[in-house]
């Protein structure tokens, strides 16, 4: 299940000369006495507008104390509703009880009182002073200093203490989770730039034990260096996913949470902001690695190309001029349109920025070229029909060193700020997926040619299937068995679905859950599980809830690609594979999406 917050001291969370303040100024506003104890009686604050009744009369006797005692007791309990108001013990006169709460704990009380309603018997009042063994004439003038107030108007002001003490508290709660996600955030990208540090150490290792061999040997190597750099930025990303899950998903309920007047909201977008830009970044090295999954679809890369133009034009700087070449009828590949636009863009804007400085012209053009084994334009190629794309530059250029090098995740010439290194590594990866291929030819001082060849689709006739997502609410009330072993993700996960509306079983341990739904298999209507853990993976976890009741929908949630999970669970395939760090929108629609249908 979920982890509980510890419940820190009152003047861990609050300031208690703040709360002294907004204490007196309560006090001093209502006429009422003002004071705020632990659960145990004990004063956190100095008391407030005390009267010399119960100051310097009632209390200077040992009956009157005792009975105050008492009705403080009496008072002292947890009372969540509302405040508690009713006569004092002894003379009495009014007292109201607030409890202050943290993540629904009792944790203090805030009492006002020692205000008299003009229709208690005064009588009966003056009496007190006889049962205590007070002064009566003292005691009787000192009453007559109390002050006055009905009990509907101290029953309004306590329950407007009632709201500002729930206000205090929620601001102190959120105040408190949010200094938690900061600090797992920055542990985070601590953790992040270690692990970049361990891959750049590793690429330098592999960079050079190539350098003093054969043209032909060298290319081989930097092909199987980079095949090893993407599995290792692909588990890098798989341990960012889990890390990164948690912390928007926390985030997002936070800020739905906060009034838009909250001056909290604008540092909690930050977090948000700072998270998709991480989980941006990790989409990046898995696109590098070659493991996301791709929409592939025939199409026509000069509509993405003359899209991309359009785009550059409008920031371009006048010194710098383009000239195209793209005939409508060259023939169309077949690739993901997101990532085409990606690489394409990518190429555009490297050679923009080599010409930022000083000017020049782009050139871009777009060809169709048929390949023998005698004329193949790179060895790794196979013969056939390709689409080519050229983008020329007139900029700096390259010498052959920096040429060598420039397909290598985070090897970048820009200056600081300019850019990550990872972009051209990622047009390799996608170019590599594709059986396609793409290098560079350049000059120092002279400019530089990309050129990118892409395998022609010669089918005649081209159907393509769109899917159309329909829209659907997100709220429910089913029961739902949750498994996954990092702890911070269970505890988001289930507080997530619980706050919309479904009943949760949360299992951190594949045996534990599969046990509870072994029990019990018509109590659930839906299982969310995770794919690593280390009892029983999520393909068998799958396939062994699959074969108690075949019907019953399964997400399986993973750091990993979509196309590593589909290759593991053949056997028992999951309704649907959601990639971690899933929003809290797509998360939700994609259960409601299944249970629905």
């Amino acid at each position: 299940m979920g982890e509980k917050i510890s419940i820190p001291k009152f003047a861990e969370i609050f300031d208690v000369d703040e709360i002294q303040k907004i204490q007196d100024a309560f006090a001093k506003a209502t006429g009422a006495a003002s004071i705020i104890t632990d659960v145990n009686g004990r004063p956190i604050t100095k008391s407030s507008n005390v009267c010399r009744l119960c100051r310097h009369i009632i209390k200077k006797t040992d009956a009157g104390r005792d009975a105050c005692i008492q009705s403080n007791a009496a008072t002292s309990g947890y009372h969540p509703d509302g405040p508690m108001v009713q006569p004092c013990l002894g003379a009495g006169l009014l007292s109201g009880t607030v409890s202050i709460t943290f993540a629904g704990c009792h944790m203090a009380n805030w009492i006002i009182g020692q205000v008299r309603d003009e229709k208690t018997d005064l009588q009966k009042m003056l009496a007190y002073a006889d049962v205590i063994g007070a002064d009566h004439e003292a005691y009787a003038a000192a009453l007559d200093e109390v002050t006055f107030m009905p009990v509907n108007r101290f029953t309004d002001i306590s329950h407007a203490l009632f709201l500002i003490t729930a206000q205090l508290s929620d601001q102190a709660y959120q105040k408190l989770q949010y200094k938690q996600i900061v600090s797992t955030l920055k542990q985070s990208e601590k953790h992040l730039m270690q692990k970049t540090r361990e891959l750049q150490l590793t690429m330098d290792h592999l960079v050079e034990a190539m350098e003093n061999n054969q043209a032909m040997e060298a290319r081989l190597r930097q092909s199987q260096k980079m095949e090893a750099i993407g599995t290792l930025a692909g588990g890098i990303a798989h341990d960012f996913n889990n890390i990164l899950f948690p912390i928007l998903g926390f985030s997002e309920m936070i800020m739905q949470d906060l009034p838009r007047q909250s001056l909290v909201r604008d540092q909690m977008q930050s977090v948000i902001d700072g998270a998709v830009r991480a989980r941006e970044l990790v989409q990046q090295i898995l696109t590098f690695s070659r493991e996301t999954e791709q929409d592939c679809r025939p199409l026509k890369l000069q509509l993405i190309v003359k899209e991309v133009l359009k785009l550059a034009r409008a920031s371009l700087p006048a010194t710098i001029k383009i000239t195209k070449n793209i005939p409508n009828d060259v023939g169309m590949v077949k690739a993901d349109p997101t990532q085409m636009h990606q690489v394409i863009l990518n190429l555009i804007s490297n050679a923009l920025h080599a010409m930022e400085e000083n000017g020049g012209e782009l050139s871009v053009s777009l060809s169709e070229a048929d390949f023998t084994e005698d004329n193949l334009p790179a060895f790794e190629m196979a013969p056939g029909p390709y689409v080519c794309l050229k983008v020329t530059d007139t900029g700096q250029g390259m010498d052959p060193e920096i040429r060598k090098r420039i397909f290598e995740p985070y090897f970048t010439t820009k200056v600081r700020g300019k850019g990550t290194g990872l972009g051209l590594a990622v047009v390799h990866g996608i170019v590599k997926n594709l059986d396609g291929k793409i290098f560079a030819q350049s000059t120092k001082g002279k400019g530089t040619t990309f050129y990118m060849y892409l395998p022609r689709f010669t089918t005649e006739s081209v159907q393509c299937d769109e899917i159309k997502k329909t829209a659907v609410p997100c709220n429910g009330n089913e029961k739902i068995l949750l498994i996954d072993d990092e702890k911070p993700i269970l505890h988001m996960l289930e507080k997530l679905l619980s706050r919309a509306g479904y009943r949760v079983t949360a299992c951190d341990m594949a045996q534990q859950g599969l046990t509870c739904f072994t029990q019990k298999p018509r109590d659930f209507d839906l299982v969310i599980t995770d794919m690593t853990m280390p009892e029983m993976t999520g393909d068998k976890l799958v396939a062994a809830l699959k074969k108690v009741r075949p019907d019953i929908p399964v997400i399986l949630c993973t750091g990993c690609s979509e196309n590593t999970v589909r290759v593991k669970t053949s056997a028992a395939a999951p309704d649907k594979i959601l990639l971690k760090p899933a929003g809290r929108e797509d998360l939700l629609a994609n259960i409601r999406y299944l249970l629905d249908n």
